[in-house]
Order: structure tokens, then sequence, then C-alpha cells
């Protein structure tokens, strides 16, 4: 699909819509022209303009209707085609009015466009304008910029998603009471986050609340001929929780079991996948919203870490260690399932880096000795951006 020239009228009212967006969000992406190009492929100027008149609140049918010049009749298909979009979210009040809301643009809208599964050339244009957006981020991979990106990632940001380990947590908790014969003083509850993959299966799962969807960065790679090189199914991703009725009512994801869940789990697992768990307004204080089974290769996040575009960061818990080095026969394993290069093989022996390391997991699941250990410590991980000349894929 070949680009049609844009109106300074068109564009102004994408780079609009966008800034709306981008507020829906704790975090926002630049604004450019290669951004609106892929609005552009996708948003025609009527939703664009309706869009721009909703507001950022949600809205009951009565309310965002009000909007429209529509007659219900007519409203009604355009509501729900802008929902299929992936342009307006849906979520259930406690007496089951539907609310409609604005998405942010990623993570938020571009993955629910593509993560319907359907191959159009709308959603093949789309995949190959949002490849070129992360090529142009990947611009400023040269000094200086890239000095000050990684200073900003490292001290101005903050994480927006998580890393949980595969397996459940081991952690022991002894409990021993004591009789102080006297009140004291509680402190205020607080809510541990779930450390495991299969613990928040098992959350979310008791509530009939998982749903499974096409995976938007393999979708993505495979429109552009670049399909998994650790041939992960593309149905692969989870949603959770109140996300997941808007994904299956509009045709975006399936319900499944906890026990389908945790197959996927399972089969990701064996291939070489990590989890990463995003948040509602990529906010980690916010209820999850989705578990991504990512690879280094094809994940928008790690996969363009790993072809030198982005840097990365990311809340983690534990880091990997090897006890006893003398045990390592340097197989190597471990660096193939790495995501993030923090081992090496140094004389013969595998290194860790530590302070690269974003406690995964795969390494100690893949050693064919046995020899590594995940040890608890919950830190923020900063992946600063590499010379091109270093990345582990190069574009």
């Amino acid at each position: 699909m070949e680009k049609k020239k844009i109106t300074k009228e068109r564009l102004a009212n994408l780079r609009a819509l966008a800034h709306k967006m981008n507020k829906q969000n704790v975090s926002s992406i630049p604004v450019t022209r290669a951004l609106l190009d892929c609005f552009d492929v996708v948003i025609t100027p009527e939703e664009n303009e309706f869009l721009l008149k909703i507001g950022r609140d949600p809205l009951n049918f009565r309310q965002i209707s009000a909007f429209s010049e529509l007659p219900e009749e007519s409203f009604r298909p355009f509501l729900k085609t802008l929902c299929e979009k992936g342009l307006i979210w849906t979520h259930y009040t406690e007496e089951e009015e539907e609310l409609f809301v604005l998405p942010p643009i990623l993570l938020g809208w571009f993955e629910a466009f593509l993560s319907d599964g359907a191959d159009t050339p709308q959603k093949r244009e789309f995949a190959h304008r949002v490849d070129d957006l992360f090529k142009s981020w990947g611009k400023f991979n040269v000094f200086p910029f890239r000095n000050l990106w990684n200073y900003h990632t490292q001290k101005k940001s903050r994480s927006h998603r998580r890393v949980v380990i595969p397996q459940e947590t081991k952690e022991k908790v002894e409990i021993v009471q004591v009789d102080v014969r006297q009140k004291i003083k509680t402190p205020e509850t607080k809510i541990y986050p779930t450390r495991s993959v299969f613990e928040l299966i098992d959350k979310y799962g008791d509530k009939n609340q998982i749903a499974v969807v096409h995976c938007f960065c393999r979708q993505w790679r495979k429109f552009m001929g670049e399909p998994c090189r650790f041939e992960h199914a593309d149905e692969s991703c989870i949603a959770l929780g109140r996300i997941t009725r808007y994904t299956v009512n509009y045709g975006i994801a399936r319900y499944i079991s906890k026990e389908e869940a945790l197959d996927i789990i399972k089969d990701v697992q064996k291939k070489g996948a990590i989890h990463q768990v995003f948040h509602e307004r990529e906010d980690l204080d916010e209820p999850e919203i989705g578990i991504c089974n990512c690879c280094w290769d094809c994940c928008g996040v790690i996969g363009s870490y790993s072809r030198g575009l982005i840097p990365m960061r990311a809340r983690c818990y534990y880091v990997a260690q090897i006890p006893d080095e003398s045990l390592c026969t340097g197989c190597g394993t471990c660096i193939k399932y790495c995501p993030v290069k923090a081992v090496s093989v140094v004389n013969k022996k595998s290194r860790i880096d530590e302070a690269k390391c974003i406690g995964c997991g795969q390494c100690e699941l893949k050693c064919p000795e046995g020899i590594i250990a995940l040890t608890f410590e919950e830190r923020e991980v900063s992946l600063t951006l590499e010379k091109k000349s270093k990345a582990r894929i190069k574009t």
C-alpha cells in the first residue's frame, strides 16, 4: 500500500490525537512523522475527528453517542469498528454498564490492532510503518544522542514493566508467635506483587479473566518477512483482568482456562521465552493487564534492544548466579537463551554480569548441569543502548 500525501490539516489532526492518547499512559512516545504515518493508515478522518471530541475519561453509550451526529442505528456500527480497531477500549461497572475510553498508543492501541491475528493489506502496511517507526528511533544511536538517551534511561525514567520468573517462588516464610502482653500499632497492609508467572495465572484464572491473543510483535515481524527465530506460536500472549472482556467481545482475543494458559506458558518456556508483565496505564501500581511471552528476537522491547534501536528498563526480582563455577563446562547454552547478553564465557566458564541480569530464569531452566541459581533481589535494571556495531541483531 503506497503512502499517500497527507495534508497539513490531516497531519495536525493526527498529531493532536497522538498527544491526547499519549496522556492515557504514565509514559509516552515521541510524536514524530513516522508515528503519524502509522495513524494515517488505520484511522479515517471521520474517526480522527470523533476521537478528538470524546475526551479522555470513560463514557457510557449515551454520553459517547452525544459526540456524534450519526443516528443510533449508524453510530453503533461506527463505535463497534473503533472498538475492533483497538481505538476505543471498554470495561464494565459493577452494574454491568459498558464504558468506553480512549486507549494509549503503546502499550495500547498498537497491540490491540494486530493482536486479532487477521492478515489484511491494511494490517500488513501498518506493520511496515511500525517497523519504520522503531527504526527511526535507532537513528539516535549515535554520539552524543546515545549518551543522553542512556543517561535519561538510567537516571530519569521509571520502569513500566516487570519481569517475572517461570516457576513458583521458593522463599519459605517462618511464622513466630511472640506474646508481648501489650497493644502494638500494626503497619498498613501492603500488597506484594506476584513474582511468578504461575502465581499470576492462579490469580486471574480463579476469576475467569484470562484470554489469549496473537502476539503483536510476532505478527509485526511475520508481516515483515521475519518469522520468530525461536518458532514461538503466533497466539502466545495472555491478557489478564478486566481487559479480557473487551478483547473477547470485540474479536481480539479468546477466553482460555487456567490449564490452557499453563500449557502455553510451559511451551514458550521450553522454547526460550521470558515473561514480561504489563499494567494498566503502564503504571506498576495499577492492575496487571497482560503477560507477554517474549524472546530477544521478536519483542518490541527486548528485540529492539537487541537491534540497537532503544535502551530498556524493567522491574526485576531475581538475579542469576553460579555458586560453584568449577562445575561449569562452558557449553554456552545459557548465552543462547539469555535475552540481554548478561552471560559470557571466559576461560571456558560462564560468567554472569549481575548488573545486566533481569532475573528471567531462562539460564537456570536451560543449564544442562543445573548449576545456576536464582537469588531474590528486587531491583530496577537499566540496559543502556550499545553501539550498533555491538548489536545482537544487525539491521
